[in-house]
């Protein structure tokens, strides 16, 4: 039998902790069960947008049925377009534009299945299949911006999003018209 030379037989055991001690590769990730809302944008390819600089609130098509959600969803409007660069027009005053929202929610359930096998003795287990149900807030945001001159509407954006947590419903709303708003003005033709 050959003998390893003492240099190797040293480096063999070192080598074998840094594998061990070697941080490993992350398993692949799993697919999340959240995904980005989508956003559908429609707009009047012939409108020049950089030409507005004002706007004023016209009522909304379904309003938030909470009061207090009504007037978040118009406070985050509001913030996200003077980020725009648009300014609210004095009150009584029109804008360039009318700004105008609708809102829909409603709460309804949804299951998540697992899997599984119950042992059974002697044989190969039966396979079980259960569903944990949890409560959700679905909501629907639709944003329509309407040149005043002649009310046609210029720019349309809506989005769904879902909240399985009513005390993350308010950031949800701000992250939902964040992400509306994100999308003006498009870009030119």
């Amino acid at each position: 039998m050959r003998r390893l030379s003492s240099d190797i037989r040293t480096r063999l055991p070192l080598a074998a902790v840094l594998v061990v001690l070697a941080p490993r590769a992350a398993p692949p990730a799993r697919a999340q069960g959240l995904a980005m809302p989508k956003v559908e944008v429609d707009y009047d390819k012939e409108t020049d947008f950089k030409a507005f600089r004002t706007y004023s609130w016209k009522d909304p098509a379904t309003p938030a049925k909470d009061a207090q959600m009504h007037t978040r969803v118009i406070w985050y409007v509001e913030r996200e377009l003077e980020k725009k660069g648009l300014t609210k027009a004095p009150e009584g005053a029109k804008g360039d534009l009318f700004v105008r929202y609708s809102a829909r929610a409603r709460e309804t359930f949804r299951g998540t299945p697992t899997q599984g096998e119950l042992p059974v003795p002697g044989g190969a287990g039966h396979p079980t299949t259960s569903v944990d149900f949890q409560r959700v807030a679905e909501g629907t945001l639709v944003l329509d911006l309407e040149r005043t001159s002649d009310e046609k509407t210029v720019w349309h954006a809506s989005t769904e999003y879902t909240s399985t947590d009513k005390k993350r419903l308010d950031a949800e709303t701000a992250s939902a018209v964040r992400l509306l708003i994100s999308k003006y003005p498009p870009p030119p033709q």
